[in-house]
């Protein structure tokens, strides 16, 4: 890169740090810091929920995903589609009118106290771990793009993000989003279009190149998509089975909640919802179809300048860095720092809120004034954007040198993880005898055999001979809903008025 794409760079970072201190000048209370006072129409957190899941992982595993395999592993963007409906007016519709500040609220309410710190725990280990995945992806393009060193690369951008969250809050967080929203989709356009003006055919050439080369979608037997082969790497029936969790996660996630909690109804919480689901499907097409535009760029269009041994995520930065014009490349950069932006802000936020509401306010700092607990979460928000650069730094050491792709590094550090709490709160919602006894007991079963599967069945074993990393994201939800719900059969015990928080008590009482 030279001083000009240097120079879009620097004016898109000061440009996202005015918008962020601008838009947050309002906040009074922690409903303002948090929640943006409840006031946001549906569109710009449509945006925002959007841009807060496609991060810099996203723009860089999607395109690297399709260079290396295909576009099969898109398909499972049909589960949100598929169990949009369930999750919004009932799952989602059932926490909005609950009126929480952190979806843990819930948990205290069905269980206890301890359940509640528990999950709460697990989140905010999940969403550091999560950071520090994003802030791998980041490293990693900035490492190949401008030959910076990940050190250098994740805590320059992970300290200028945690200054805008700081000053900024929620409301801050989604205009930001919105803007980082067009940059980061107008990176991918550029190029496509880069490389589509150069091929033979355009759009469709490049398709026709990455069908030919088994880079597409392949549905056919041979292709092992239907095996029931736990090695299968990308199976249609571990997809299918993600369906009914589709239907809860994002209901239960507190970085998508806090989002909808924003609305001024649930009439926008709806809209901004659907928009946002609807619009995921094509938008990562678009993402995977950039992908192919490299393999075409390097296998058809300039052979001479394949590596046979690069692999996908490697060869989206390297286009970046070698092969665009001057401007083009700053202009990509950014959108990837938009992308990893769009995402660091809101799970600090959101931590930050899981902190201040779950733990310190309740049982560190009772009583205080709304102006005392403003001033906690802006310095929790700091304390956790800079101990997240350091997550950032472990997850490079832990991962780096493996030959684990992004999308996987991705998907087994976040969804195994998360299944724990994902399982939690299948059985809080959907079950009336589970207990908090219950819940105990199966987190003690499910974590240390999860990851024994994971370290024994996967990280250290070759590549061909992993076990497919869907199977580990599926393993611990459905141990710790089966573990969980047979020790509290056994235990018994429940308070009488939790039954109001099983889903099932909207509708019949048991």
């Amino acid at each position: 890169m030279n001083f000009i794409d240097y120079a879009i760079l620097i004016l898109y970072l000061f440009f996202t740090l005015i918008l962020g201190a601008w838009v947050g000048r309002r906040q009074g209370n922690t409903e303002d810091y948090f929640l943006a006072g409840c006031r946001m129409k549906w569109w710009p957190v449509a945006i925002s929920l959007f841009a807060s899941l496609f991060s810099a992982i996203s723009y860089i595993a999607m395109p690297g995903e399709a260079y290396n395999h295909g576009c099969n592993l898109a398909l499972g963007g049909l589960t949100g589609v598929i169990a949009l409906p369930v999750m919004l007016f009932v799952f989602l519709k059932f926490f909005y009118h609950m009126r929480l500040f952190t979806v843990n609220e819930y948990l205290e309410k069905r269980f206890d106290n301890s359940i509640r710190l528990l999950v709460g725990a697990l989140f905010m280990v999940l969403r550091f771990v999560y950071l520090g995945v994003m802030f791998y992806a980041t490293g990693l393009l900035l490492q190949n793009a401008l030959g910076w060193s990940p050190w250098m690369s994740i805590l320059l951008i992970g300290v200028f993000t945690t200054i805008y969250t700081y000053l900024g809050g929620m409301e801050a967080i989604i205009w930001t989003d919105v803007a980082q929203f067009v940059v980061m989709t107008g990176g991918v356009l550029v190029i496509i279009g880069f490389v589509a003006w150069q091929m033979l055919g355009g759009l469709a050439g490049v398709w026709e190149f990455a069908a030919e080369n088994g880079r597409t979608f392949d549905l056919s037997p041979s292709s092992g998509v239907w095996s029931w082969d736990l090695m299968q790497r990308i199976s249609f029936w571990m997809i299918l089975l993600s369906v009914p969790f589709a239907m809860i996660t994002p209901a239960t996630d507190q970085t998508n909640l806090q989002r909808c909690m924003t609305c001024r109804n649930f009439k926008e919480v709806a809209r901004a919802v659907s928009a946002s689901t609807l619009a995921n499907l094509p938008i990562c097409l678009l993402f995977y179809f950039a992908g192919l535009c490299i393999f075409a760029y390097f296998k058809s269009l300039h052979p001479e300048l394949d590596d046979p041994a690069r692999g996908g995520d490697i060869a989206f930065v390297q286009f970046i860095s070698s092969e665009l014009p001057v401007g083009l490349r700053g202009f990509l950069v950014a959108g990837l720092l938009a992308a990893v932006m769009s995402s660091v802000d809101s799970v600090i936020n959101s931590i930050a809120a899981v902190f201040i509401k779950d733990l310190y306010q309740p049982k560190l700092a009772p009583g205080r004034d709304e102006k005392h607990y403003i001033k906690a979460s802006g310095i929790a928000s700091l304390g956790i954007g800079l101990a997240s650069c350091l997550v950032g730094i472990l997850v490079w050491l832990i991962f780096t040198g493996r030959d684990i792709p992004l999308v996987e590094v991705t998907n087994i550090s976040l969804g195994v993880l998360g299944a724990f709490s994902t399982g939690i709160f299948v059985t809080a919602l959907l079950t009336y005898r589970t207990n908090g006894a219950g819940i105990w007991i199966g987190l003690a079963v499910c974590v240390p055999v999860t990851l024994a599967v994971t370290i024994f069945g996967y990280l250290l074993q070759p590549r061909e001979e992993r076990i497919g990393f869907l199977f580990l994201i599926t393993l611990p939800i459905f141990l710790e809903i089966a573990v969980a719900y047979i020790a509290s059969f056994f235990i018994g015990g429940n308070r009488e008025d939790s039954r109001n928080y099983v889903i099932w008590s909207r509708w019949f009482k048991k």
